[in-house]
């Protein structure tokens, strides 16, 4: 194909020569403009006979070759990167493959083109694990606000896998960011009666759970006033939310959430003595739920810690 085309772009050049000379010999200064002209036409005509313009060219072939038959942990993070597009370059239908290059571009923060690839991967196959990546990667662009995008991929996710902790996770953190920290409550609550004790995720959930769920609920106008006011003491203050939550607790309709905040104040008073019994009771109250003691228990094993460090 090679010789062909040389012999057709001679012929060719040898064709537009015969044809203007003449107007070469009447105006010389058509000559240089003729020429290019002239080269314009055998370039084209050469592509048309040799050109492969869906065919990569010989060193991407060999790079990708070599990426391909190499281990994953020999690769720079660009090369791995390159590594699936190789891959998708062959398959363009591997959802696996799509799902992958999903990961990779969102832990490089590029997070408009990993949704793009989650969801090619989706339309080619269903995965509640690239569902909840989705969901994730929404989150992350949006500095950490559950969108109602990422809402329906963690529903479809949890839909097809229950047991999948991150789905479970945000769609709490979704209620509690609502303002709904009774559902958030049971959506966490949930998740980890149903995770198996060794479970890493139930760790992290249980931890984000106490941070949330303890979170103390409190009047921002009313703050502000008390702030102004030349009669605020912060003791009196923590004095009353302990007393309001003790009584919710002695009445018996307390939630996991006021048992936890309870803890809390406790805590922020410096009264790790009063912390320990308020703990014990609720472990006592929560004994049969699963969910709840894996929170319970979580803050007994830091309490003791932090007793034999000091």
């Amino acid at each position: 194909m090679i010789a062909l085309a040389i012999m057709m772009a001679v012929i060719g050049f040898a064709l537009i020569f015969v044809a203007m000379y003449p107007a070469f010999r009447l105006s010389p200064r058509w000559q240089t403009p003729a020429i290019a002209c002239g080269v314009m036409a055998i370039a084209i005509l050469v592509y048309f006979v040799d050109g492969r313009p869906g065919q990569a060219g010989a060193p991407y072939e060999q790079q990708a070759a070599l990426r391909l038959a190499s281990s994953t942990a020999d690769l720079t993070p660009a090369a791995r990167l390159e590594r699936v597009r190789d891959t998708l370059r062959q398959n363009e239908d591997d959802a696996a493959a799509w799902a992958e290059l999903g990961r990779m571009l969102a832990r490089s923060e590029r997070e408009l083109e990993a949704i793009g690839a989650f969801q090619r991967s989706i339309r080619l196959e269903l995965d509640p694990q690239t569902l909840s990546d989705l969901g994730q990667t929404f989150i992350n662009l949006n500095d950490g606000q559950v969108t109602p995008e990422a809402v329906s991929a963690f529903e479809a996710a949890q839909d097809m896998a229950p047991d999948l902790p991150e789905p479970a996770f945000f769609l709490g953190l979704a209620a509690y960011q609502a303002g709904d920290m009774d559902q958030a409550e049971a959506i966490w609550v949930g998740i980890l009666a149903r995770l198996d004790a060794r479970d890493p995720f139930r760790v992290l959930i249980a931890q984000q759970a106490f941070q949330l769920l303890s979170q103390l609920q409190v009047d921002t106008a009313a703050i502000d006033a008390a702030l102004s006011s030349e009669n605020f003491d912060p003791q009196t203050r923590i004095g009353g939310m302990v007393g309001r939550l003790e009584g919710r607790v002695d009445e018996g309709g307390a939630t996991l959430s006021d048992w936890l905040r309870l803890i809390r104040v406790y805590g922020m008073a410096g009264d790790d003595d009063g912390a320990r019994i308020v703990l014990d009771r609720a472990r006592e109250t929560f004994s049969d739920e699963a969910g709840a003691m894996a929170i319970l228990n979580l803050l007994a094993a830091a309490l003791a810690t932090s007793e034999g460090q000091e």
